[in-house]
């Protein structure tokens, strides 16, 4: 059987008329594929992995597995870190090099801590969210006042408000939605980007207020299919954009003009090779400090990325 085709190759506005057998057809579509790709590879995106390099080590063996970073807003030059429920209850507060400068312990519960983050009053904010199974009744937001790091370490006082989300009505769930690690303050609101192991999407949440001795409900207010899971998240000072880590990339998204939602908002993305990153926060308005587990530090600037 004859059957006719208009070919229009994207790169020649030349307009040809084939007539063959459908078996012929698929051979020549093949062939005109393959030529396509060798004639033209610079049409075709390039979304290979980007190494990173460590500009240094976080100097104390302390700081086993390191799960959160924040820059602090109140002491100039002053980096907060911790572990991950395996290393204890304490902060340490480390300068850009990497160098530990004070050890800060603390009683607040350290179920499964995933990260933290600053606000603009002084505040530190730790999420006690870690939910492997899906099957945690106790998480919790943490929140402390930044201490001074060139005082004597004492522990310090602390609030926290239990929480759950409102859309997990099984524990565990069918479909493990409801795992997190990243957490980020902006424009007075808390955050939560959640780490799905059911699915490909992360979820966003937003704390209206938290309130103590009440389960509190942040509202889910986005979805984007971002591909591999979520370990940490920040915001500019300004929380005009919001930098999201995975396992293999880094986001960066701006926030809408009106709402909320910075998922909604315009898109650029890397990927990345740089071990078991699980931290991320904003260094100054161009460029992003990322941390492994295994203490590596890594300066990422914010021009190299390509638009979603």
């Amino acid at each position: 059987m004859q059957i006719e085709t208009d070919c229009r190759p994207k790169f020649s506005t030349t307009v040809f008329i084939l007539k063959t057998s459908k078996t012929s057809l698929k051979k020549i579509i093949s062939i005109f594929g393959i030529t396509y790709l060798i004639a033209f590879p610079l049409s075709i995106p390039i979304n290979a992995s980007n190494p990173l390099n460590p500009y240094t080590v976080m100097k104390s063996l302390a700081i086993n597995e390191c799960s959160g970073i924040a820059k602090s807003n109140q002491f100039e030059g002053i980096y907060w870190v911790h572990n991950d429920s395996a290393g204890g209850s304490d902060l340490y507060a480390i300068n850009r090099l990497g160098e530990l400068l004070a050890v800060i312990p603390t009683s607040i519960p350290n179920t499964d801590w995933e990260d933290i983050t600053t606000d603009n009053a002084g505040n530190l904010f730790i999420g006690d969210f870690g939910n492997f199974n899906n099957i945690r009744r106790n998480l919790a937001i943490h929140v402390l006042q930044e201490p001074d790091p060139s005082t004597d370490p004492s522990d310090v006082a602390h609030r926290s408000f239990p929480f759950a989300f409102p859309d997990q009505k099984e524990f565990p769930p069918k479909r493990r939605l409801f795992d997190c690690e990243a957490l980020f303050w902006a424009d007075g609101s808390l955050f939560l980007l959640t780490k799905s192991l059911g699915d490909t999407y992360t979820r966003l949440y937003r704390f209206a207020r938290l309130i103590e001795e009440t389960v509190n409900t942040p509202q889910r207010i986005g979805l984007f299919d971002i591909g591999p899971q979520v370990t940490a998240a920040d915001a500019s000072t300004d929380g005009k954009s919001l930098a999201v880590l995975t396992t293999r990339s880094i986001w960066i998204f701006d926030r809408p003009k009106s709402g909320w939602n910075y998922l909604d908002g315009p898109a650029q993305f890397m990927k990345i090779q740089a071990g078991q990153c699980e931290a991320i926060s904003w260094d100054g308005p161009n460029s992003l400090i990322v941390a492994n587990e295994n203490r590596e530090l890594f300066s990422v600037p914010i021009e190299g990325f390509t638009e979603y």
